[in-house]
């Protein structure tokens, strides 16, 4: 039988080795638990990534397509550009043909106009006796250079007359002026402005009817001593403007612009923002520039188209016959804000005016 010190010695190394495994299980089971976590973290991890490749690929190809069309885009420019290039050069060198063409014409225009006033006077001379010697070549060769001077001259300022006698525009008949054809390229610039002008029946007079279309007012009420007016349904601020009116054979009518949007009337001595040229068979027919100036009678023929030019930043509204292409008057100065075209077909008579 063993000693008794020696029995309790092996249980209790029995026992240490039976608690070794237990801890070694405990170990490896929080270790396990701990890979585990570890797997979960990079599978989030790992989501996470694929997400953001994903992202990335959409975005690069989004990119892409950007960069196509940007492409595409800058591809049509280039063209764009080429075409207005080619344009530009076409226009220009047009341009440079139209101005020679222009130069040659007005150069033979006043060679040939030059040349009839000088054989003008050649006959006139001859008709008074005066015939033409060898030895005068050079008197008649001054003549003609000094006259041809003076014409080519006339016909360069032509286009834009404005000469002011006593600090009013001249006007057609006055002794210091002669009506002043408006060359064709002065023309073309004046209808090239052309604007459909509507007449606004809510600012029409009791006593007036306005056409359907707006195109023609008329007289249709009981005579009246004021001028019935209606207005243009646009008023103007700015730019160029040019309208026609048809008066035909009628002998009491007012055309012009205004400033007086609310008035259906035109007084008889207009006040501030009036400019007009009126027709009244009372004064023998006469055609009159009325504002608050003054009244200024005009000395022309019978016309029965005129055309209005207004150009508000110049300050100047002009009355053309629109038929001869003469100028007849132009009042001068600013306007102060917006004007409206405006219309009296008289209050005598039911002849209408017609607005082009």
């Amino acid at each position: 039988m063993a000693p008794l010190h020696q029995s309790g010695y092996e249980e209790l190394q029995r026992e240490q080795s039976s608690e070794e495994p237990q801890e070694q299980l405990n170990h490896l089971k929080r270790e396990i638990k701990r890979l585990r976590k570890e797997k979960e973290d990079l599978q989030k991890n790992y989501d996470s990534l694929k997400r953001e490749k994903e992202r990335l690929v959409k975005e690069k190809e989004d990119l892409q397509k950007n960069y196509d069309s940007l492409k595409r885009e800058k591809e049509r420019l280039v063209k764009e550009k080429e075409d207005l290039q080619k344009n530009y050069d076409t226009l220009k060198k047009e341009k440079e043909n139209a101005k020679a063409d222009f130069e040659e014409f007005r150069r033979k225009t006043s060679k040939t106009m030059c040349d009839r006033l000088a054989e003008t006077s050649d006959v006139r001379q001859k008709q008074e006796g005066k015939i033409l010697t060898p030895g005068s070549t050079a008197d008649f060769e001054e003549f003609r250079r000094k006259t041809s001077k003076t014409m080519c001259d006339r016909l360069a300022e032509t286009s834009d007359v404005r000469q002011k006698q006593e600090g009013k525009i001249l006007t057609p008949g006055s002794t210091a002026d002669t009506c002043v054809y408006a060359v064709d390229r002065e023309w073309k610039t004046i209808t090239d402005a052309h604007v459909n002008v509507t007449l606004d029946p809510s600012t029409a007079n009791l006593s007036l009817t306005v056409s359907e279309d707006g195109s023609e007012v008329k007289f249709t009420g009981k005579r009246s001593a004021e001028w019935p007016s209606v207005l243009g349904g646009e008023g103007f601020t700015s730019g160029r403007h040019y309208w026609e009116v048809v008066v035909g054979e009628k002998e009491n009518w007012v055309l012009g612009v205004s400033t007086h949007r609310d008035e259906k009337s035109i007084p008889e001595k207009p006040e501030e923002g009036y400019w007009l040229v009126r027709r009244a068979k009372k004064f023998s027919k006469s055609y009159t520039a009325v504002s608050q100036s003054g009244d200024q009678i005009l000395k022309l023929e019978v016309c029965k188209v005129w055309g209005v030019y207004l150009d508000w930043k110049e300050g100047r509204l002009s009355f053309y016959n629109a038929e001869t292409k003469v100028h007849i008057h132009t009042f001068e100065g600013s306007f102060p804000g917006q004007v409206y075209p405006i219309f009296s077909p008289g209050s005598k008579g039911s002849r209408s005016l017609i607005i082009h």
